[in-house]
């Protein structure tokens, strides 16, 4: 807010955490600029209807509640044009509340002051006009002593518009006193530490002298903390970034908690990473690379199960020629391995696999599929796909209740309220013969199982949490496949989508079959991996001490 009034600067980027106060920063620039410094204003929200609501429920309550302000703006009135919910006038100046998704809100006047709310939730483009942000910006052109505010919690690394615009400016952070040893540094969640498997008992640590750091201290490392300059070379930018650790609303525990509930889950991760971090999610699957992920395969010989495995899943892609296969043995703590993969000719051969195979664990046991998905493919087309179609179909019927649990399944992505979803019985073939009264298809959002398959690997480069290791064995044509479509932003919609770049992604589509059939929400029926696991002797609880906390003075 002193940014604000500073004439050295000419714009304001505020990239943080969600609900840490930036549109309480914004309405408090807005009321300033009534009360001290008329001026023409431009809110930028969004969309339309989130300008209307913060025009509601945000300035009307400031301006009523505000003695300073409530003599200067009228109430909203059906018959004065200068008083409406978009637009509001005052003596010397006006505010004038658009959205990003409509190039005709921002045009037209001259503005002298832009404060742009939620910027990574812009649209790319207003209309056909181009950058809702920089036509915003436009509208400042004939004033020398303009104020452009822009605020956002980010979104992904590369694509989000606050991260740009924070690395343009001098990149203030704020540093903070260490209560036991007075050292100055920046709260990360690095330094959050907790009893294994406990969050709720969450502490922070001094990056210094490794102090014990309660919420108690909080309050006070804020009061004298200092925003500290990373690009100080840089001028009339000022650059903010702060983050949920320092919110005197969210505790450490707070903070762990939300972190452990979602770390196994690339969504939900993703999510906690931009609202609870203020960070931008690095997604890795933008761009695939084999040589790096090679780095996700283990020394466990192929075909072998570990010995914390408590079960196996198999995905099945169906071809013209045959059968594409992956199978996968799965952990308590959903740390999985690719134990085998393949390309199999015949549906003898699928049999033998799916019904007379048990492979061989390191603890001297054997252990059978326990679940299987096989890709059922289109239903439209050529006579030759309706075949596929079909085959699918009967297999899954005659094989029934034979051992492994079998699903036949649909890909489907954008647009799914769930990411695995059961269709209505589905009565007959498509060549129209009758199928049993219990026989479903189940979608499967493939997207996001792409995204939590890529996680895996990624997490297995780095040896992380959840990770999806690969057997020692992997050949270059695996990699060559699970590689053969990359996730990248289109230029039209700005949506994220996955893309091939090499038709032979078949062994990719076996991955993401084989890693949705043990994910915790799957819908398909039947004993769940959750209740496997709990049966399992790697789950059993390890006893751990707590830390003994330290006490501080000032």
């Amino acid at each position: 807010m002193d940014a604000f009034s500073d004439p050295s600067v000419e714009r304001v980027i505020v990239m943080g955490s969600a609900q840490f106060g930036k549109t309480e920063i914004l309405n408090n620039v807005v009321g300033y600029f009534i009360d001290h410094d008329p001026s023409p204003m431009l809110i930028v929200e969004p969309t339309i209807d989130v300008g209307k609501s913060w025009s509601k429920d945000r300035l009307s309550s400031m301006v009523r509640d505000t003695k300073c302000l409530t003599a200067k703006v009228a109430d909203v009135k059906s018959r004065d044009a200068d008083n409406t919910v978009l637009h509001k006038m005052f003596h010397g100046g006006h505010i004038t509340i658009a959205g990003a998704n409509s190039a005709a809100s921002l045009r037209a006047r001259p503005i002298r002051i832009v404060l742009c709310d939620d910027i990574d939730a812009f649209p790319p483009s207003a209309g056909s006009e181009g950058d809702p942000v920089s036509l915003a910006v436009k509208r400042t052109t004939t004033f020398w002593n303009r104020k452009i505010g822009l605020f956002s919690t980010p979104t992904d690394e590369g694509s989000s518009k606050i991260e740009a615009e924070y690395g343009k400016s001098d990149q203030r952070k704020y540093y903070v006193p260490c209560p036991h040893c007075n050292e100055f540094q920046l709260m990360t969640f690095d330094n959050v530490k907790w009893p294994k498997s406990e969050p709720w008992n969450a502490h922070y640590e001094c990056a210094v002298c490794n102090g014990i750091i309660t919420d108690q201290d909080k309050a006070r490392m804020i009061l004298y903390g200092q925003w500290r300059k990373g690009a100080p070379d840089v001028k009339k930018i000022a650059g903010f970034w702060i983050n949920e650790l320092y919110s005197p609303w969210v505790s450490f525990a707070q903070v762990a908690e939300k972190f452990y509930a979602s770390k196994k889950n690339p969504r939900e991760l993703k999510v906690w990473t931009n609202t609870s971090l203020g960070e931008v999610w690095k997604q890795v699957t933008i761009s695939v690379k084999s040589d790096e992920l090679m780095k996700a395969k283990c020394a466990l010989k192929p075909q072998t199960v570990p010995k914390d495995a408590v079960a196996l899943t198999c995905g099945v892609d169906q071809q013209l020629s045959g059968y594409w296969f992956v199978v996968r043995a799965w952990a308590a703590n959903m740390t999985s391995w690719m134990i085998h993969y393949g390309f199999l000719p015949t549906e003898q051969d699928l049999d033998s696999l799916i019904f007379n195979t048990s492979y061989p664990t390191e603890g001297g046991k054997s252990m059978p599929i326990w679940r299987v998905a096989r890709d059922t493919g289109g239903t439209k087309g050529e006579g030759n796909v309706i075949s596929m179609t079909e085959d699918s179909y009967w297999w899954i019927v005659k094989n029934w209740g034979r051992g492994a649990q079998l699903f036949g399944t649909k890909g489907a992505s954008r647009g799914m309220a769930t990411r695995f979803k059961v269709g209505e019985p589905l009565l007959q073939t498509p060549s129209g013969k009758s199928l049993p009264a219990w026989f479903r298809i189940i979608s499967i959002d493939t997207d996001v199982m792409k995204d939590h398959f890529h996680y895996g690997l990624q997490q297995a480069v780095i040896n992380g949490p959840g990770a999806f290791y690969l057997h020692s064995d992997t050949s270059v044509d695996y990699f060559r496949q699970i590689t053969a479509e990359e996730k990248r932003i289109n230029g039209k919609t700005g949506v994220e989508e996955w893309v091939k770049r090499d038709k032979m992604n078949h062994l990719l589509d076996a991955e993401v079959l084989c890693v949705s059939l043990a994910q915790p929400q799957w819908i398909g029926g039947g004993v769940n991996l959750l209740r496997k696991i709990e049966q399992s002797d790697a789950q059993t609880p390890q006893r751990v001490e707590k830390p003994k906390i330290k006490q501080g003075r000032w």
